[in-house]
């Protein structure tokens, strides 16, 4: 069994050299608690979002390559791993996401550094840390409620375009023709003469009662 940190941000690789003894792995409500150095299967319930991992382990000193351990893989200078890992601290406001691997386990995941603490001790130039990661996940904002609040404002009904005004006709005075007469003739009355004789006071003149044949009178709606 392996624990592989990856970086997603530029693909760097971490290989713990030491396995802990036991990690914890928070499902829910529930704490679930996994002995590495015994290795056995490791079942997550089904449909089940892990929602943070955590464990305290040992980065090893060079001493104790030297003193020939044989549970220590792919040893690197502690100081250099302690460094690797404040990397995943949150960059300018915005976190960064790793990929945590558990070999020979169903975890395989996405995951954003919580916490990381590490502490100088013993005499083989040891670092003892603790670390916790929670699972990345993507929260889906939904704008169906500002939506729904949207439909609910009140309206204003536009009001009702206000229809155009008849178009003007035009009308060639003919022999025997007066103002009333055409006026009766497009209005239904004579009486409406007037508003023949205000719409075309340039053609007509002062006196109502001069009109000629061959005149064009406009005719208003």
């Amino acid at each position: 069994m392996d624990i592989y940190l990856t970086n997603l941000t530029n693909s760097d690789r971490l290989r713990f050299p030491m396995l802990p003894t036991e990690i914890s792995i928070k499902i829910a409500n529930q704490f679930a608690n996994y002995t590495i150095l015994s290795i056995g299967e490791v079942r997550l319930p089904s449909g089940t979002s892990l929602d943070s991992i955590s464990w305290n382990g040992i980065l090893p000193g060079q001493k104790r390559v030297g003193a020939g351990a044989p549970f220590i893989f792919d040893w690197q200078d502690p100081k250099a791993i302690y460094r690797w890992i404040e990397q995943l601290k949150t960059q300018y406001g915005k976190p960064v996401k790793a990929r945590l691997l558990i070999t020979e386990s169903p975890i395989n995941c996405d995951v954003y550094l919580s916490s990381f603490t590490g502490t100088p001790t013993g005499g083989y130039g040891d670092i003892n840390y603790s670390i916790t990661l929670i699972q990345a996940k993507d929260i889906k904002i939904s704008t169906s409620g500002n939506q729904a609040k949207q439909d609910r404002q009140p309206t204003t009904a536009a009001a009702p375009a206000r229809p155009s005004p008849p178009a003007a006709k035009t009308y060639t005075v003919k022999k025997g023709d007066s103002l009333w007469k055409i006026a009766q003739s497009f209005y239904g009355k004579g009486s409406d003469y007037n508003k023949i004789f205000q719409a075309n006071g340039s053609v007509i003149g002062s006196n109502p009662n001069l009109i000629y044949p061959g005149q064009v009178l406009t005719i208003p709606g």
